[in-house]
């Protein structure tokens, strides 16, 4: 236990060292992942509050479908048992003529004028359907419309065409875009760690040399260089939170300054402690997998 509690501390002092030693270099170093982080997790939490907002649009999506005149009654509770039957629907209501009539001037609040002589049986008596989200692409909800528009009764089938093949689209160019500049993003941090402890190792290559010559295992040498790579990182990761934390205060405010009451009803969330957590624990395999590659390449085979 004493022996494993000297060689904890023998890499720890080891990694120090070898962190001031190179100063400058791991500054540099950590400003470079703290800016490359930085950038990543904008478009993630520009990728998590436009997803968010996608899902509140999916859920205001609607169909409306007009009921012929002189439907009775009977047929109005048949044609919605039918629409109920297709798995693609969420919900039901129907609205009668005089209904519609009320939610018009609803809508049209304060303008009664519009509304001046106009009677229940100008407007179509409807139904008002909303679908599952997962149905929410265009093919989906094109089949769902056929659906009704076949059902006897249904003379007109009308909801928001094209604007859940945007949403779709957008989610996925979203998705593209976080993919390919996350990709883009690790790789960077992990050329730059890697080249950092190569770095490293060629300006301590005399400590190793001697080192070798009195028995160190590559293991030994190895783990403070490993350390360094994931103190890096870590500490880059870190340091973009804090400066997204500042880009995100800064950002509200500004949106508080610019839209005044209109800024209550958006909700613009920050990254939760959970991904903190995640993005800590993967900055830390990262910098585990640059060092790792970078050492394992100069040390076992150069020394």
């Amino acid at each position: 236990m004493i022996r494993l509690i000297e060689r904890i501390a023998y890499f720890i002092s080891t990694t120090i060292k070898g962190i001031k030693t190179n100063l400058y270099l791991n500054a540099v170093t950590v400003i470079t992942i703290a800016v490359a982080f930085l950038i990543l997790n904008i478009f993630f939490m520009i990728y998590r509050n436009v997803n968010s907002l996608l899902g509140e649009w999916k859920g205001k999506i609607k169909i409306i479908a007009y009921v012929k005149d002189g439907v009775n009654d009977q047929q109005i509770i048949i044609i919605g048992n039918q629409i109920k039957s297709n798995e693609g629907i969420n919900s039901v209501k129907y609205f009668s003529k005089q209904d519609a009539l009320n939610e018009f001037r609803k809508e049209l609040k304060g303008q009664d004028a519009i509304l001046s002589g106009i009677t229940q049986d100008v407007l179509p008596a409807y139904f008002l359907v909303t679908v599952k989200d997962s149905i929410i692409t265009g093919k989906a909800i094109g089949k769902v419309v056929s659906f009704l528009k076949g059902i006897s009764g249904i003379t007109d089938v009308q909801y928001g065409e094209g604007i859940a093949e945007r949403i779709s689209g957008l989610l996925i160019i979203v998705k593209m875009l976080g993919f390919g500049i996350g990709g883009f993003m690790l790789f960077a941090i992990f050329i730059i760690v890697s080249n950092t402890i190569r770095i490293s190792i060629f300006s301590r290559k005399d400590e190793i040399e001697i080192m070798k010559l009195v028995g160190a295992t590559n293991s030994f040498i190895e783990i403070p260089f490993i350390l360094e790579g994931m103190i890096q990182v870590v500490a880059g990761t870190g340091l973009s939170i804090v400066l997204l934390y500042l880009v995100y205060r800064i950002f509200m405010y500004k949106l508080h300054q610019n839209l005044g009451s209109l800024f209550v009803n958006i909700n613009i969330s920050f990254i939760s402690k959970e991904t903190m957590i995640a993005l800590l624990a993967c900055s830390a395999l990262l910098g585990f997998a640059g060092a790792f590659a970078s050492i394992g390449r100069f040390i076992r085979q150069s020394y």
